[in-house]
């Protein structure tokens, strides 16, 4: 019975202190809040900047202050300032609106139109996201072995043709150029005489010089493949300006793989 009682002492003692700590703030907030309706502005603005300072002010008190200091702030013909205070008050509470029948009009004129911006910054930063691929018009293994091919299973088959054909002549071109510069390597390594060494050279240079310019035209059209499968309309990077609601811009992202 004693435990329970200690208990209920400590956790009455606690709720007091916390009482203790929160009824001079609540002071302070209600000091502003009357040198405000009293036209004394700038002393409202102090109190509430000075409470915004204090550690572990709950988000509501943080809202009375930051209001308190915008609606001084606009008072004292400081608009700009004002707008600052009342985006840091969005922030904590999205759907925050000053009650039209008690708000003097200018202050609601400022806040509509932070307001207005503040909805506008958070659907632009919504809209700037990557779109998912689309299905039948991704990117695939196909891409990556061998050119043209991606473009042949995206039914471009004039583009596709053209660079799988000239990648499988290039690349067979430049493999069997490799294998006769190698076996032209040796006859040219077991040459004696001057002439013949001569003739096996120039036929071993000359596969030499082939299968360089192989390889050369297999990599450029790989490349071409790439280049035109990311600037194709089926795999592209778009950007596109919209309208919104009362009259913001967009700017939309759209990116397809």
């Amino acid at each position: 019975m004693r435990r329970y009682t200690t208990l209920l002492f400590l956790t009455m003692l606690c709720c007091f202190v916390a009482r203790s700590q929160r009824a001079p703030v609540d002071s302070l907030v209600q000091a502003a809040e009357n040198a405000f309706n009293n036209a004394m502005y700038e002393n409202a603005e102090l109190i509430a900047r000075r409470l915004l300072e204090s550690p572990g002010l709950p988000d509501t008190l943080r809202i009375a202050c930051e209001r308190l200091i915008g609606s001084s702030l606009i008072a004292q013909g400081k608009p700009s300032l004002a707008k600052e205070h009342f985006s840091v008050m969005l922030k904590i509470d999205p759907t925050f609106e000053f009650d039209p029948v008690i708000t003097s009009p200018k202050i609601l004129s400022v806040f509509t139109e932070t307001k207005r911006e503040f909805v506008a910054s958070r659907r632009f930063d919504s809209t700037l996201v990557a779109r998912a691929p689309a299905t039948g018009s991704a990117l695939s293994y196909r891409a990556i072995l061998f050119p043209g091919w991606e473009q042949l299973h995206t039914d471009r088959s004039t583009m596709g043709t053209a660079l799988l054909s000239l990648g499988a002549l290039s690349l067979g071109s430049g493999i069997a150029a490799e294998f006769l510069r190698s076996s032209s390597r040796k006859d040219y390594l077991a040459a004696t005489t001057p002439s013949d060494i001569a003739d096996k050279y120039k036929i071993y240079n000359r596969y030499y010089r082939a299968e360089t310019f192989a390889f050369i035209v297999f990599a450029a059209t790989y490349a071409a493949s790439e280049i035109d499968l990311f600037t194709s309309d089926t795999h592209s990077v778009q950007i596109h300006a919209a309208l919104g609601d009362h009259n913001s811009s967009q700017v939309i992202f759209s990116f397809r793989f």
